[in-house]
């Protein structure tokens, strides 16, 4: 089957009703996934025999998401299983509580993906620890870094395993090349410097936290190579999809018209914008192949591409990775000192 993904992307013939393996046996994580790009990733994995949890914060679209999916696979043979888990990215102790119930009821973990994010119009925070911070940026990276650190013992735990074929992917965009100057990564002042409340402004915002995806990604396998670890790290480009955060992003006057139109003229649907993830996710070639895709960065629906001269700055990922660090910690202290009732 040929897929017409975009008019930059051109004609791919990946298919992942036929190329994606069994996945029986598999246990994968994908975050935000009670809608759009992430709910069809969800589905496609348990129709090819994972054990899937659904990472959403809403339980009542959680489960409502999870039995939907049982449903539309209830009737294949090599049907696997779909699970909601209470996951709330948007601070590090309520990232932090969603890994610990990932923990409660499993042993191992063979892929997690990154997939949650928002965009949203004007500027907001959200503050714990005593500390106060963008809220886009916590949740569509401090998220996906506390997440990945908590859940980093169960991957490295599967990763030894004969035959493993471990994998953290990480839905990015390519909008982390227009971002129109070197962020400063180094502490929260640089992560809440853009504060205007802009259609333009908030724009630039959301493209930021996509290098800090990029980013982190790459850092991450740098880290993991160093230590010799055998789990392979890729952000991508899932394209130009027609989902509910594209077309909430601004809702009224000529920008919202405009969104509709492009979005019905050259969007992919949810399933075709699953597809990078997927091929990303569970693609044999990428195992055959780990020098050629470790830290890789693809765009629709399996191609490598070249990430911005920003996410291939080491030392801007490096303060990235330091300054997560330090936030996560002070704001986890919090929840340490906290009395227990």
């Amino acid at each position: 089957m040929q897929i017409f993904p975009s008019i930059n992307y051109g004609y791919s013939s990946y298919d992942p009703s036929s190329d994606i393996p069994d996945l029986q046996g598999k246990v994968i994580l994908v975050t935000g996934a009670n809608s759009g790009i992430g709910f069809k990733t969800a589905e496609v994995l348990a129709s090819k025999g994972a054990k899937v949890y659904l990472g959403a914060r809403d339980e009542s679209r959680g489960k409502a998401a999870a039995q939907t999916i049982r449903d539309s696979i209830s009737g294949l043979p090599s049907a696997g299983s779909v699970h909601w888990l209470p996951l709330d990215l948007s601070t590090p102790q309520s990232t932090k509580a969603g890994a610990s119930a990932f923990l409660s009821l499993e042993n191992r973990l063979d892929v997690l993906i990154h997939n949650a994010g928002m965009q949203v119009k004007g500027y907001s925070t959200v503050s714990e620890g005593g500390l106060t911070f963008s809220k886009i940026m916590s949740t569509n990276h401090l998220g996906s870094f506390v997440l990945t650190q908590e859940l980093m013992p169960v991957l490295k735990r599967t990763a030894e395993e004969p035959n493993s074929d471990v994998r953290i992917i990480v839905v990015a965009s390519k909008l982390h090349l227009r971002v129109p100057e070197r962020p400063d990564f180094r502490n929260l002042e640089g992560w809440n410097v853009r504060k205007d409340h802009g259609v333009i402004e908030s724009g630039i915002r959301y493209s930021i936290t996509k290098l800090a995806n990029v980013l982190f990604t790459r850092e991450l396998q740098s880290r993991l190579d160093a230590e010799k670890v055998p789990i392979t790290c890729i952000s991508l480009h899932p394209g130009l999809v027609s989902t509910e955060g594209p077309k909430n992003a601004v809702k009224t006057g000529i920008f919202a018209l405009l969104i509709k139109l492009v979005l019905a003229a050259f969007a992919l649907t949810p399933l075709q914008g699953a597809y990078t993830t997927l091929f990303a996710a569970t693609s044999p070639k990428i195992k055959a192949e780990p020098a050629k895709y470790k830290g890789s960065y693809l765009q629709p629906f399996n191609r490598l591409a070249e990430v911005s001269a920003y996410g291939k700055d080491k030392q801007l990922a490096e303060d990235l990775w330091a300054c997560s660090e330090e936030v996560a910690e002070i704001c986890m202290k919090e929840a340490d000192s906290e009395p227990r009732s």
